[in-house]
């Protein structure tokens, strides 16, 4: 008999579950409590409050801003909500995580009521479990969900920027009112003569006689320099920054991929990158023109090499399934990771995506020096973590090429529709009551 599916954080056969599960409800009760009933608006007021919450607990006002903005963001995910105060399955921790990612969206976005149904509706999917002993998504998964949700409204309600790549900006189809961009104001001091003034550079010379770097660049070329420096930091095997530093100042041949995945059967299907998420449409059409091949994934998914090492159309197939470091808890990107046999090669186990994950170096030594053995579902790339004390835990693969990506790749296309929708019947509904404020009432 098959076992329900079960998140392994609410294990009621193990203590530190059930010891979780206690902490995490008695966190939520003491926020609650500490909760004030003010106006966080008055800087006078909030600070009163931070102060005597300080002056008894000891807490400090960062942490207590940020605990105080999760629970104010899960009040407005009813769905979400629910399920927390049912099974305390989040603790405040992972609910600062959901609302930092939340604040990203654009301010009168963050007002819509559309995008937050979109919200509850696709965080919910990500927390309710669809396999026994499922782990409890990681960061970059909980992070990757948010900014795919927001994409799939961005779009619609994006400024109009012109692109840093010489194309014209896309007329607005029907849709939300287009935010107001932050940066309008010192775009047009002095009006942008060409695309490259969209992009800037910012150097300060701080106390401890160190120089801070600030780059802003388009989506596009953000990308494209995070791929740059992200080949060089694994050619040179040190951090992101020495690598760059090393680039810039003593300049090695790099080649650099930049991987791109998107439905070819989809209309409006989103185009995602490993690093970036779901690239905004000004990019995908950027990055889409300077691409050089086109990999079929159907075809790699099944390919097979008698070499030890993965070919670079079934490597680019793993990357897109996995996302991330496979073994629990790690949030280390995929792109530069090792591909592991789940049979070893030398055992004769084939180097084909069904018997290949991706795991960082040191958890790639881990699962070589026995400390766990998997099992890798070949239809939906889940892996089943076993562990020496005879428990195990599921791995849910994350990226695009996923059976469940595909199907919100579909969510994707139809929610874009929906929003168009609800946009222009919210904007007949605006314009209606506009017209009738502005009725003159006929003299007696």
């Amino acid at each position: 008999m098959s076992q329900p599916a079960s998140w392994s954080v609410l294990n009621p056969q193990s203590l530190f579950s059930r010891a979780r599960r206690a902490r995490t409800a008695a966190e939520h009760e003491y926020w609650r409590i500490l909760r004030p009933v003010a106006d966080i608006n008055s800087e006078e007021d909030w600070t009163t409050v931070c102060t005597t919450i300080y002056r008894d607990t000891g807490l400090s006002k960062n942490l207590i801003s940020r605990n105080f903005q999760a629970l104010d963001i899960l009040d407005q995910l009813p769905r979400l909500k629910a399920l927390v105060g049912e099974t305390f399955l989040l603790d405040l921790y992972h609910l600062s995580v959901i609302a930092k990612a939340i604040g990203k969206a654009p301010t009168e976005l963050q007002d819509d009521d559309y995008l937050w149904k979109v919200l509850d509706q696709d965080l919910m999917s990500l927390f309710t479990p669809k396999r026994p002993q499922q782990l409890l998504p990681g960061t970059r998964t909980i992070n990757n969900t948010i900014a795919d949700a927001i994409a799939s409204v961005k779009a619609l309600a994006a400024p109009q920027v012109p692109s840093p790549w010489g194309a014209p900006a896309p007329d607005l189809e029907d849709g939300p009112v287009p935010c107001e961009d932050p940066a309008a104001t010192l775009r047009s001091l002095p009006p942008a003569e060409d695309a490259a003034q969209l992009s800037s550079l910012f150097i300060e010379q701080l106390e401890d006689d160190r120089v801070n770097f600030s780059l802003t660049v388009d989506q596009a070329t953000g990308t494209l320099l995070r791929d740059v420096i992200s080949q060089a930091a694994s050619t040179r095997e040190t951090s992101p920054a020495k690598a760059l530093v090393k680039q810039l100042l003593e300049p090695i041949s790099l080649t650099v991929n930049s991987l791109l995945y998107s439905a070819s059967d989809v209309d409006d299907a989103p185009v995602y990158h490993p690093a970036t998420g779901i690239l905004n449409a000004e990019a995908a059409a950027t990055l889409q023109d300077m691409v050089t091949r086109t990999l079929d994934m159907d075809a790699a998914q099944d390919a097979e090499t008698t070499k030890h090492d993965m070919t670079f159309p079934q490597r680019a197939f793993v990357i897109g399934r996995d996302w991330t470091c496979r073994w629990p808890g790690c949030n280390a990107p995929a792109t530069h990771l090792d591909g592991d046999h789940r049979i070893n090669h030398e055992d004769g186990g084939p180097t084909r995506p069904d018997n290949m994950i991706m795991l960082c170096r040191h958890h790639h030594n881990r699962k070589t020096d026995v400390q766990a053995t998997y099992l890798l579902d070949p239809v939906t790339g889940d892996v089943y973590w076993h562990f020496a004390d005879g428990t195990y835990a599921v791995d849910l693969a994350a990226g695009p090429l996923t059976p469940r990506k595909k199907n919100w790749v579909q969510t994707y296309a139809q929610r874009t529709a929906a929003a168009r929708t609800y946009a222009a019947r919210k904007a007949a509904a605006e314009e209606f009551e506009q017209y009738q404020a502005n009725l003159v009432p006929d003299d007696p």
